[in-house]
């Protein structure tokens, strides 16, 4: 078993999973916190599976028009800063209940992927596997996307540096915030742009169904045993990271999906927070 993790772990491909790995945590960290905290898994949850649609529209474009430059995370991203900005509408959230919209959206994203995805002649353009798209495969990472998530981690941090007292307020109490003088809209609308790019990042890894399980379990673990928000990001990345670490090295050894693994091992160190916080404390958690 250690020999063969040895001869693994010197291969390049192991490599750029462990580096993405962990980029994928740090960023999981510190903006899942803003989205268990805040209350907005479901909004997470509603952008993620509307990337799928774009996803699609990138192979179709590809297929009819002959844009081979047009790769498919530049369509998940369109459709994820699209759907973010929709969330954030003044006109749609008092037009049309939070739930509705994310219904919608989700089933609309996910439905127009598998259309557009159908339309496409696979013996003309290579089209990545539907089961890599929903579940992820962290082994088939580029060093492209490595430099892409990356760049990533360095504007989440950039964003939560300077606006970390205001973020912070924000996420507790937004009537608050509001009469503090603090500029709400802009912070939910970068917040959510934020939230957008990271659930981009992420499809690689987990995929487009797994993303919402990477972005808030690791968080909610951290929240079982902390109310500080730093120290539950702290916390989220740590966990994340060698929960992430060990579903890769699993699925390598046993031949298993990477991103179902990593999440099942996830939803198990939650189920055992639980179990250890009642045992110890029987205290409740900011996550819940």
């Amino acid at each position: 078993m250690i020999e063969e993790l040895s001869s693994l772990i010197q291969m390049p491909f192991v490599q750029r999973m462990f580096i993405a790995g962990f980029l994928a945590s740090v960023a999981c960290g510190i903006v899942g916190t803003y989205v268990v905290v805040k209350r907005v898994v479901f909004i997470s949850g509603g952008i993620s599976h509307a990337t799928f649609g774009g996803i699609g529209l990138a192979y179709y474009l590809q297929y009819t028009l002959g844009w081979s430059w047009f790769n498919p995370i530049y369509g998940a991203l369109l459709f994820a800063l699209a759907a973010a900005s929709f969330f954030n509408s003044d006109l749609l959230r008092k037009k049309v209940r939070e739930d509705s919209t994310i219904g919608v959206l989700w089933v609309l994203g996910m439905s127009l992927g598998a259309l557009l995805l159908n339309l496409v002649d696979r013996s003309e353009i290579t089209v990545q596997s539907p089961t890599s798209i929903l579940f992820g495969n962290i082994l088939l990472i580029k060093s492209g996307h490595l430099y892409f998530m990356a760049g990533l981690v360095v504007a989440v941090l950039l964003f939560v540096l300077f606006f970390y007292r205001d973020l912070q307020i924000l996420t507790f109490d937004e009537e608050f915030a509001r009469i503090s003088e603090i500029k709400v809209d802009f912070l939910n609308l970068s917040l959510l742009l934020i939230i957008s790019l990271t659930v981009v990042m992420l499809i690689k890894v987990v995929g487009v169904v797994l993303i919402i399980a990477m972005l808030t379990i690791p968080t909610a673990i951290a929240g079982v045993f902390t109310q500080d928000l730093k120290t539950m990001m702290v916390w989220a990345t740590v966990i994340s990271t060698s929960l992430t670490l060990c579903g890769s090295l699993f699925s390598l050894l046993y031949n298993v999906p990477p991103g179902a693994t990593i999440v099942l091992l996830m939803g198990g160190a939650f189920l055992l927070s639980l179990g250890i916080n009642r045992l110890t404390t029987g205290s409740g958690s900011l996550s819940g």
